[in-house]
């Protein structure tokens, strides 16, 4: 969805991670209400989302929803004119809250520079540690 809405942008993995969890989280970004709850270890998955994006990117690409290139900056990717077709073929309540929150996430930091992007990212994920460290310290007294 992120592809699709950005389109016809080229966008990298990096970035399409950074955006995927701006998608899910949108109130930690300032956004709509989040699709996933504020779980206080939810940097964690950042860890994991790259692989999980890279394998639907092949998926998309090898259905020819999604292109691909190496170019001087890297490897990039992008919704093909078919992929809005797809999506808008996805009519669950989740997914038209993912197409809105993908609406919302590529407006407000689909052109931002990478360095910009990376430290909102990182004033976000600084309140998570503080979050789980209140977690683990209520779960210490009622333990």
């Amino acid at each position: 969805m992120i592809l699709a809405e950005a389109f016809p942008a080229h966008l990298d993995i990096n970035r399409l991670v950074l955006l995927d969890h701006g998608l899910l989280h949108s109130a930690d970004f300032d956004g709509p209400e989040s699709l996933h709850p504020p779980l206080p270890v939810r940097v964690g998955e950042l860890g994991v989302k790259r692989q999980h994006i890279e394998d639907g990117l092949h998926v998309m690409i090898r259905a020819g929803l999604a292109g691909m290139s190496a170019e001087d900056s890297g490897i990039e990717f992008w919704a093909s004119e078919d992929a809005e077709s797809f999506v808008r073929l996805l009519e669950s309540d989740y997914a038209l809250a993912l197409h809105d929150r993908a609406r919302w996430v590529v407006e407000a930091f689909g052109s931002v520079d990478d360095g910009l992007l990376r430290e909102r990212m990182r004033e976000v994920s600084s309140h998570w540690s503080e979050e789980f460290e209140v977690v683990q310290a209520w779960e210490g007294v009622s333990g």
